[in-house]
């Protein structure tokens, strides 16, 4: 466990207050932080429907999924650099100077767009350089959480953390959809880019309880750019050398291939099955959500800290029930209270997950770990929607759910086998 940093002499008493109150998820400079960064999800996804509604009018549905993948290329390639930078540099600076990074791309995006009116060109390449640079802002946020909460308020500051986003990501489609029937793309990438200087001032503003651990400097002048593989070089044999930490990387892994297909392409198969088209997709999506949203409510109530590992189990286990009853699901609001349950439990061992390598990787090392993981994240999405389609197509809707299932069970499988996660706490 790290020490706590002390405070230095020269902070002011109500500084001291302000600090000690973010010691919590409840304290008035964490709540202003995870409602910033839900701001920026609401951005963000008011862009992306603006962004899809646009592509899919020019170029049509299946051109603007090959130009969306094209776009989420860089967030790829940027992943592991980024965590390097956020152990290097610390996490607050590298949250703060992307944001405002984005900021400026949205901006200029909004003046093109203006000028010359939204054309594929310009809409990909503000797409790709949003999509690069989140790729250094995402490892930062995960390595951030754990400085600003004591360990045992880390478990509901992720959930809170989760809430806030998801909530930004539930009101952002609609309030894209209202600002593009008014002012078109422009006024979307210029809500956009608030919504990144608000983020930017909350992460500014926000105080570590624990000061981040300092890289290490060689005695030796080395250029940059081999520093920094060699301290990328570093983060991946320090994964090679902690099992449980590959363990757990494994198990969100397995946990992702499997249950992400169900709430991406699997909705809208399923409700298509079930006679509910496109509005039956949404009410499916929506269930999930609010699953979601009551899973971070009860991790805040009710975190599991002592029987996190049971906690794990539970989950991946009725997930395993939730994807292999969706494979046989005969009505829609069978369906519906499949994809809540499905909701809470993802959401849940999620946060649970996360909080498990925060507190057990090297302090030093958190933004490589927290890169890798988000490496596994988003390379798994697309990887998953792909073999759905191919298991569908070639098995059909239930035996394709059923095999993701089988990843569901692998995943608890894993866990049971493993006594570092069986028996994990995090109190």
């Amino acid at each position: 466990m790290t020490p706590t940093t002390p405070l230095p002499p020269a902070t002011s008493a109500p500084e001291q207050v302000a600090v000690a109150r973010s010691h919590g998820p409840l304290g008035a400079r964490y709540l202003s932080f995870t409602g910033a960064m839900g701001l920026s999800q609401l951005g963000d996804a008011a862009w992306y429907v603006a962004l899809t509604w646009t592509l899919v009018r020019e170029v049509g549905p299946a051109t603007s999924g090959a130009v969306l993948a094209l776009a989420s290329l860089p967030r790829l390639v940027g992943l592991l650099g980024g965590g390097v930078l956020a152990d290097r540099s610390g996490p607050r600076r590298v949250m703060v100077l992307t944001d405002v990074l984005r900021c400026a791309v949205m901006l200029v995006a909004a003046l093109v767009t203006v000028l010359t009116s939204p054309t594929v060109p310009s809409l990909l390449v503000a797409a790709a350089l949003l999509a690069f640079l989140s790729a250094f802002f995402v490892p930062a946020s995960g390595v951030v959480r754990p400085l600003l909460l004591d360990d045992e308020h880390l478990v509901r500051g992720n959930a809170l953390y989760v809430l806030g986003l998801r909530g930004g990501q539930a009101a952002g489609g609609p309030l894209g959809a209202w600002l593009i029937a008014v002012g078109g793309v422009p006024l979307v990438a210029l809500a956009n880019a608030v919504s990144y200087l608000v983020s930017a001032a909350a992460s500014w503003r926000v105080r570590y309880l624990r000061e981040p651990a300092a890289p290490k400097i060689t005695a030796e002048p080395t250029p940059l750019r081999r520093q920094l593989l060699a301290q990328l070089l570093e983060g991946l044999r320090y994964l090679a050398r902690e099992p449980r930490i590959r363990l757990v990387i494994l198990v969100i892994g397995l946990t992702e291939l499997s249950c992400a297909p169900p709430v991406n392409i699997g909705l809208v198969l399923l409700s298509s099955r079930l006679g509910g088209a496109a509005g039956g997709a949404g009410l499916l999506l929506t269930a999930y959500t609010v699953g979601a949203v009551a899973s971070s409510l009860i991790n805040m109530a009710w975190p599991p800290k002592r029987r996190a590992g049971l906690s794990l189990i539970l989950g991946t286990l009725a997930a395993t029930a939730c994807l292999s009853g969706l494979g046989f699901a005969g009505s829609l609001p069978v369906g519906l209270g499949l994809y809540a349950v499905l909701g809470v439990v993802t959401g849940q061992f999620s946060v649970v997950l996360i909080s498990m390598l925060q507190r057990w990787t090297d302090p030093g090392m958190r933004g490589r770990v927290m890169s890798v993981m988000s490496l596994v994240v988003f390379a798994a999405a697309p990887l998953s929607n792909l073999l759905v389609g191919l298991l569908i197509q070639a098995l059909g809707l239930a035996t394709a759910m059923c095999a993701f299932a089988v990843a569901a069970l692998a995943a608890a499988a894993v866990i049971c086998a493993a006594p570092p996660l069986r028996t994990a706490r995090l109190d």
